[in-house]
C-alpha cells in the first residue's frame, strides 16, 4: 500500500535531545558509557568555577566519583600533544573530552581525533560555547552537548547530541520548558551568526589600536561563530572592574579554575586565567557600541 500520508520512521530523526543544562547532558553521558573509578575520563586543563554555578563540566564528574585525569595546554589553549599522548595511554582512560573555547575548534582538533581513535577512546566534544547547527562541531565525537542559553534570550536551556550507541535513543527523554523551546524555534540563527561574526571581526580590526591588549584568535573561519571575542589584557581585574563602571558587562573564562588544575603542574592554564577577558559582541551589541567599548577600554589601559 502507497499511504497518503507519512508514518514515523526513526531514520529521519535527529537523535538530539532538548534538556535544562549542558551539566544534564554530560550526566547522561557519563552514565550511558558507565564511568567509574576504573574507567574514566581525560579532561583539558581550562575548567572554570564559579560560587554561584560550581563547574558544569567538572561537577558531575566528581558528583558520580569517576576516575580523572587533565592534559596540559599550551597558552593559546592547543594541547601539548606529547602530555596529551602520555595520558590517553592511560588504561583507565575509557573517554577523552575536547572543548570547543569560546567557539572555535579546539587546536588540532583533527589530530586528537585521529589520536583518540587510535587508542579507541570515545570522544566527547563540549560545545558549551557553540551555537547549536551553526557548524559541524559537535559532529565529529562519539557525543556532544550544548548550552542553548550561552547564545539565546533563555534563562536555561540545552542539547544532547549522540552520534553513537543508538540503543539508548528509547532512554533518554527532552526535559526543557516549552517557553524555551519556542524561543529555539522562533529565532532567526542564520542572522544571529551573521551578526555575531561582523561584529566579532569589526572588533577585531579595532583591538591592534589598543597597547597591552592581544585578541586570543585571529581571523574567524568560515563556519565559527563566536560566543564573545576573548583578548588577554594585562591587569585584567582592573579592566573588569573599569569597564563595568561604565556600563560594559564582560566576563572572564574562566579567571578561576576548578582546583583540581594546580598552577604547579598546569602553569600555562593559570596563566590565561590570569589574563583572558571576554568582550561581548552579541547580535544586540552595534559598530557604534563596539567602537564605545573600544574607547573605554582604551582609555583604561593607557592609565
Amino acid at each position: 500500500m502507497i499511504s497518503k500520508k507519512q508514518s514515523f520512521n526513526e531514520t529521519f530523526q535527529k537523535n538530539i535531545y532538548f534538556l535544562n543544562r549542558g551539566r544534564d547532558a554530560l550526566a547522561i553521558i557519563l552514565k550511558i558509557l558507565n564511568l567509574n573509578q576504573k574507567q574514566g575520563i581525560l579532561l583539558p586543563s581550562y575548567i572554570g568555577w564559579s560560587p554561584n554555578e560550581g563547574s558544569g563540566v567538572f561537577d558531575p564528574i566528581e558528583t558520580d566519583n569517576i576516575y580523572y585525569s587533565f592534559y596540559k595546554l599550551n597558552r593559546d589553549l592547543s594541547p601539548d600533544k606529547e602530555d596529551f599522548i602520555r595520558k590517553i595511554k592511560d588504561k583507565k582512560i575509557k573517554a577523552v573530552m575536547i572543548i570547543h573555547y569560546f567557539g572555535f575548534p579546539q587546536s588540532d582538533f583533527l589530530c586528537l581525533l585521529k589520536i583518540c581513535k587510535h587508542h579507541n577512546k570515545v570522544v566527547i566534544e563540549d560545545c558549551a560555547h557553540v551555537l547549536f547547527g551553526s557548524s559541524g562541531l559537535g559532529s565529529y565525537g562519539e557525543y556532544s552537548f550544548y548550552s542553548l542559553h550561552k547564545f539565546l534570550p533563555m534563562d536555561e536551556g540545552a542539547i544532547l547530541q549522540i552520534n553513537d550507541n543508538l540503543s539508548y535513543r528509547d532512554k533518554i527523554w527532552d526535559n526543557i520548558s516549552r517557553e524555551n523551546l519556542l524561543t529555539l524555534s522562533k529565532f532567526d540563527i542564520n542572522k544571529i551568526c551573521r551578526v555575531r561574526r561582523e561584529n566579532y571581526e569589526y572588533l577585531r580590526t579595532k583591538i591592534p589600536t589598543i597597547d597591552n591588549v592581544k585578541p586570543f584568535y585571529g581571523y574567524l573561519c568560515s563556519d565559527v561563530v563566536p560566543l564573545n571575542f576573548p583578548i588577554l589584557v594585562k591587569d585584567r581585574d582592573n579592566a573588569y572592574k573599569a569597564l563595568l563602571e561604565k556600563g560594559i558587562e564582560t566576563v572572564s573564562l574562566y579567571h578561576t579554575l576548578i582546583p583540581q588544575i594546580t598552577k604547579k603542574e598546569f602553569p600555562n592554564s593559570h596563566w590565561i586565567s590570569n589574563y583572558i577577558l571576554n568582550l561581548p559582541i552579541h547580535e544586540g551589541i552595534t559598530k557604534k557600541d563596539i567602537d564605545v567599548m573600544v574607547k573605554v577600554l582604551k582609555e583604561i589601559v593607557d592609565d
